[in-house]
């Protein structure tokens, strides 16, 4: 009777354990496609970053130009 407790406490042990191991291997998973999440995100946001930058550069570009129109068209309607 006693010992059949003990095993039963045992199976019982090593369910739990087998579960918590099972865990820590789900987590460490999880964290590695986290921390690859991350470093997309990080890389889109530079990449966000730098598109930015280079459509500002163009809007500029094209502003410059076209008051350059503006001011030859001044010109020669004056």
């Amino acid at each position: 009777m006693v010992t059949d407790l003990f095993t039963t406490l045992e199976q019982k042990l090593e369910q739990v354990l087998n579960q918590i191991a099972s865990l820590k291997e789900t987590n460490a998973a999880l964290q590695q496609r986290l921390g690859e999440k991350d470093q997309a995100l990080r890389e889109a946001q530079a990449e966000l970053a730098r598109i930015s930058q280079e459509r500002e550069m163009i809007r500029e570009r094209i502003d410059k130009i076209l008051n350059r129109l503006k001011i030859i068209e001044t010109g020669e309607s004056a």
